[in-house]
């Protein structure tokens, strides 16, 4: 029959092992090492490769503006217009993705195309300055929104070194992770001195609850990739007790910060502060807070002033 098909192309739907190629081990050590990655910036969905062949053109248009200095029209990354930093104080809030100056972009964020309050996507920073220039600087990034005044730390201070540079610009990443939805400006800063600013509409996520998991016959609410905390949940207006659980590893090191926001509203008030010691995948981590109110509640947490992750919450009256 035409559209009959030989017995070996049946046979190359079977499988090659006879058994399970993918040990216990394997799915371990894969996870261990996810872990590891869990609190770096994730680099825009965009240039995730999918397949060999979709690695072979992001390799090449990754080389393509790393080496070859792109004009506004030519940039194929701008997910909004660019800015001079020029004309009424509504316009500068316009959205824009480049900062220039004269004819010249200075800066350029490239943020995860999936970017949403409360959730770190990751943006890849792009400061067209010689290297030559910034190698004793520090770069600092600040995030302020528009509506409330709101202002926090998107990149504290950062020695430029050589693993930034290239010949005639600097790359850098950063977390990328609002508290709430709105129009976000980010200022770079080097120095202390403003080079220039992108402003972001940032959309809002979505507002599920988070779940629970089994922690060794521990029941835990939040994620096992990531955080969460064992407590009776949160009843307003009185403090509750929890016990975090962080499975970052030696990556959490440092002050920590735990900010809440209810939903829908824009005010962002601090809940907890403390420590965390970098205990070697799972760190626990005693505490008391406390919520005025009923409804859902999105918490932020913080460490080294840097966004990490959040979970919605649910208080009881």
């Amino acid at each position: 029959m035409k559209n009959a098909r030989p017995q070996w192309y049946e046979e190359l739907k079977q499988p090659p092992f006879d058994r399970n190629m993918f040990t216990p081990e394997m799915e371990k050590h894969v996870l261990q090492g996810w872990q590891k990655q869990r609190n770096l910036p994730r680099f825009p969905r965009r240039l995730k490769a999918y397949g060999l062949i979709g690695t072979a053109v992001v390799l090449a248009a990754a080389l393509l503006l790393m080496f070859v200095k792109l004009s506004p029209q030519q940039s194929p990354w701008n997910v909004a217009s660019r800015w001079s930093g020029e004309g009424t104080a509504e316009r500068t809030w316009e959205p824009h993705s480049a900062y220039v100056k004269g004819k010249k972009t200075l800066i350029e964020a490239i943020p995860g195309d999936d970017y949403e309050a409360g959730r770190a996507s990751g943006c890849y920073w792009i400061l067209e300055i010689p290297y030559d220039e910034l190698q004793n600087s520090s770069v600092r990034i600040t995030a302020t929104n528009r509506d409330t005044g709101f202002t926090l730390t998107e990149l504290p201070d950062t020695q430029i070194d050589r693993t930034m540079g290239l010949k005639d610009s600097i790359r850098l990443g950063s977390k990328f992770g609002m508290p709430y939805a709105g129009m976000w400006r980010f200022d770079v800063f080097i120095d202390g001195q403003k080079k220039g600013d992108v402003v972001f509409d940032i959309p809002d996520s979505n507002w599920e609850i988070a779940p629970d998991f089994d922690l060794n016959n521990t029941t835990v609410t939040g994620d096992i990739m990531s955080m969460g905390y064992v407590s009776s949940g949160f009843t307003a207006g009185q403090p509750n007790k929890f016990l975090w659980h962080f499975f970052a590893g030696g990556e959490m090191k440092g002050p920590l910060r735990v900010d809440a926001v209810k939903q829908g509203t824009q005010d962002v008030r601090t809940i907890l502060e403390s420590n965390l010691g970098g205990e070697y995948f799972n760190e626990t981590l005693p505490s008391t807070m406390e919520l005025p109110e009923a409804g859902l509640w999105r918490l932020l947490v913080y460490v080294n002033d840097q966004f990490y992750d959040s979970m919605i919450v649910k208080v009881k009256p």
